[in-house]
């Protein structure tokens, strides 16, 4: 008789938890729909960044960034028509700055337009966007780039910021992709060609 409460109390204790999870059947698939989930949005994240390098690299060769600076070109478009497209920089470059900047903001990229003496545009960075970063500039690494445009023309070490600068030509131009410390683009410099 002893050995008869065991098992019944070891049944009722499987029915009743059972029943407080569920029965257990969701349970097990839980972690393997997030995982699916998890690679999903990676996946997508990473399509999306793809996506953006072709947009870039492809509108390099005109000589300008695509997305709202799209019609603005390096030796062809004046600070006048900048500040058309995209009003007065909220941080207008100083006297010992070339650039002005326009910060990413909802959504939209960042941008920095560097200017001539005649104020004609000789430089423009993208600065991708601030949300879901892994989605534009922060999906793009050395590797990516490689994979997707073939081996730079050349790269070079930048002291100053401990960065790497990954150039690939484009005509009469040249896209520079500076890589940070996370192996991820920062931002991206085009201008013409050296």
């Amino acid at each position: 008789m002893l050995s008869k409460k065991p098992a019944s109390r070891m049944i009722s204790a499987a029915i009743l938890t059972g029943s407080l999870l569920g029965a257990g059947a969701s349970f097990s698939t839980e972690p393997v729909e997030a995982a699916s989930k998890i690679d999903s949005t990676s996946s997508t994240a990473k399509e999306h960044a793809v996506t953006t390098l072709h947009e870039i690299y492809n509108k390099a060769f005109s000589g300008e960034m695509p997305y709202t600076a799209t019609g603005l070109k390096i030796k062809e478009n004046t600070q006048q028509e900048v500040y058309a497209t995209f009003g007065s920089p909220p941080e207008p470059g100083n006297a010992d700055e070339t650039f002005d900047y326009y910060h990413a903001e909802m959504g939209h990229p960042g941008f920095a337009f560097a200017y001539n003496e005649d104020k004609v545009i000789s430089q423009i960075r993208y600065f991708g966007t601030n949300v879901e970063r892994d989605h534009n500039l922060g999906g793009i690494t050395p590797k990516v780039l490689g994979k997707q445009l073939g081996s730079a023309d050349q790269i070079r070490h930048i002291y100053s910021t401990n960065e790497i600068n990954y150039i690939y030509k484009t005509g009469d131009y040249e896209l520079q992709f500076i890589v940070g410390e996370d192996q991820t683009v920062n931002h991206i410099n085009l201008l013409e060609a050296k």
